[in-house]
């Protein structure tokens, strides 16, 4: 396999790791409130979340679980296309007749896929912000920093005698 393709592979699978992380972030975070009714959305797991703490009143706490709704329904649509694009590109890599022309276009659906999702999650993040009180929008905004991005490792700094 060549070098380039290599790394092109790795740099999706990396993607992919980052965009697994912050959907599980999500769904962590924004587990409904209490007073939620059980059957309201019965695909939406019911999860400790980290937004308890704070103390959400019943209004923030119904525009939460809207919130969270429409999140699962966008995340739920990403990983289908997710898994479509994967399989395509694992068709095209075992291709014997296989090529870059074949394989950077599904690349390109499936960084556009992530693009997307990262847009979404952060989108969501902003609107669950917005509906806090200045009292716990700093608490979020801490929460965001120590707990949600836990999973995401930062790579060494590379100096210039690095291959």
């Amino acid at each position: 396999m060549h070098p380039q393709m290599k790394i092109t592979i790795l740099a999706s699978a990396l993607g992919l790791s980052v965009a697994l992380n912050v959907s599980l972030g999500i769904g962590y975070l924004h587990k409904a409130g209490a007073s939620e009714p059980e059957s309201a959305v019965p695909d939406v797991p019911k999860k400790p979340c980290l937004l308890d703490r704070f103390q959400l009143n019943t209004a923030q706490r119904e525009r939460l679980f809207e919130m969270r709704r429409k999140m699962h329904d966008k995340r739920v649509a990403f990983w289908q296309r997710s898994v479509a694009i994967k399989a395509d590109l694992a068709e095209a890599i075992c291709a014997s007749c296989s090529s870059r022309t074949q394989i950077d276009p599904l690349l390109d659906r499936y960084a556009k896929n992530q693009a997307e999702m990262q847009r979404a999650v952060a989108g969501h993040l902003s609107n669950v912000n917005a509906m806090l009180r200045p009292d716990q929008q700093e608490e979020f905004r801490i929460l965001l920093r120590t707990e949600m991005f836990r999973g995401i490792r930062s790579l060494p700094a590379r100096t210039v005698d690095d291959p």
